[in-house]
């Protein structure tokens, strides 16, 4: 196995009870690591959503607190308005990508599986 992990991976997680989808990349970083992008989308429309209480209060409190946790997966990022940026630590392999991907999706799973309703703002 070689040093450099290589990996293009797009998942769709979507949650229609809470009205929103999430999409998460993880594409080849020549310097720091496999990178890591999540959005957050509109179910039905496909918008992409701002992490903004006038969108949605649930969104806007969610991504504070997950963009930390995200180092338990390995992962430094931050947020943007509409985006969690960021990148696997250097010299994880390919497995550890995976199990960080793993428990990243998972930690999404555990909050928004609960919703019954939107969780967007009408």
């Amino acid at each position: 196995m070689t040093d450099r992990v290589s990996l293009n991976l797009c998942l769709r997680l979507p949650f229609e009870r809470a009205g929103v989808e999430f999409n998460v990349e993880v594409n080849e970083s020549a310097d720091s690591g496999p990178g890591f992008t999540l959005v957050a989308l509109a179910c039905g429309t496909g918008d992409r959503l701002p992490f903004q209480s006038y969108v949605s209060p649930v969104l806007a409190d969610w991504v504070r607190g997950y963009t930390r946790w995200l180092y338990r997966a390995r992962i430094s990022a931050q947020h943007t308005d509409d985006a969690i940026i960021g990148a696997f630590a250097s010299g994880v392999t390919a497995e550890q990508v995976f199990e960080g991907l793993q428990l990243a999706c998972d930690m999404i799973r555990q909050r928004f599986e609960l919703y019954e309703e939107s969780v967007l703002v009408s």
